[in-house]
């Protein structure tokens, strides 16, 4: 796993403007999860990305110090910056006292990556205080979503495995989160110290899962159907994560694809060519692929058509 955020990963230091509006989102569910502790001196993130979050939970909170660690952090935003230390590698490796003794630990999209989740939150266990706590967020296993996708998630937690695995950690699951909005295929987990009686959580039913898998698993026959019917030039609306998943899952689509078209072309990934979104150019016969978070999909469509375009969308399977 450690190869894996090796120096060509890259993710972090992608898309700062969408960075930051996540790591915004994240630190108030934070905030709100650890609302009324009676102290809050230190905080350490694990997995912190490229520090937005850790950046706005120094905001957010009222904490003395906030620690970030991720083996892929940028090495442009190492160092302490006020309230705000962030270094690069993994927790097994940091055995110095000043990594230990924290009030909270925080990891977000960080458990699912890892080998042995029972092992990784014993680690942060032993990072805590007594009385400390940890929130820890992943993505939902119900609704199934393209977390699923990732060559890099070894884990899709259902309420119960993740209960499972904070028991054998030696912690008690003390409050679920829902998270919603943007967030809403993220669930959330406040833990203390101890162990919990044993809760009776259903089984998650793996029936949606398989419908979104094959849908993804369609979705190249179906658009490059579509895009033969249609004729014409094809461009993608967006140049984030879901343009990079499709580029994975729909490569003969993805294939035909001119260009990439953004609001704002200098937040986009490095995925090709990359312009501004002119309505008039649906005048000179461009097909719009429409590769954005499925929550937005049929806005993104309905901008599309009023501006005289013809959209592509991912079918309804694809919720997330």
């Amino acid at each position: 796993m450690a190869a894996i955020y090796a120096e060509d990963y890259d993710l972090p230091a992608l898309s700062s403007l969408a960075d930051d509006a996540r790591g915004e989102a994240y630190a108030q569910v934070v905030a709100g999860a650890l609302d009324g502790m009676p102290s809050l001196g230190r905080l350490l993130e694990v997995g912190c990305g490229s520090g937005a979050t850790a950046r706005s939970l120094a905001r957010v909170l009222p904490v003395h110090q906030v620690w970030g660690l991720d083996p892929a952090l940028p090495d442009n935003v190492l160092g302490t910056l006020g309230k705000v230390t962030l270094s690069k590698g993994l927790l097994d490796d940091r055995t110095e006292s000043d990594w230990r003794d924290f009030d909270a630990v925080v990891a977000i999209n960080t458990i699912e990556h890892t080998p042995d989740p029972s092992a990784f939150l014993a680690v942060i266990s032993e990072r805590l205080r007594p009385e400390g706590k940890a929130v820890i967020i992943c993505p939902t296993a119900t609704p199934a979503n393209c977390e699923l996708l990732f060559f890099d998630h070894l884990w899709t937690l259902s309420r119960a495995a993740f209960s499972a695995f904070a028991t054998v950690a030696g912690f008690r699951v003390s409050k679920t989160l829902a998270l919603d909005g943007a967030l809403a295929c993220f669930q959330g987990f406040v833990l203390e110290k101890g162990h919990s009686v044993g809760e009776n959580m259903p089984l998650t039913n793996l029936a949606n899962a398989v419908r979104y898998l094959a849908a993804w698993q369609e979705l190249d026959d179906v658009w490059c159907d579509r895009l033969d019917a249609l004729g014409g030039r094809v461009q993608i609306f967006g140049a984030g994560q879901m343009a990079a998943v499709i580029r994975a899952y729909a490569p003969r689509a993805w294939a035909r694809v001119e260009r990439l078209v953004v609001d704002n072309p200098s937040d986009a990934w490095n995925l090709g060519r990359v312009e501004r979104y002119l309505p008039a150019d649906h005048a000179r016969g461009y097909r719009t692929i429409v590769a954005v978070n499925p929550l937005a999909k049929e806005a993104v469509a309905q901008r599309i058509r009023r501006d005289g375009g013809e959209p592509l969308i991912m079918p309804d399977a694809i919720q997330f």
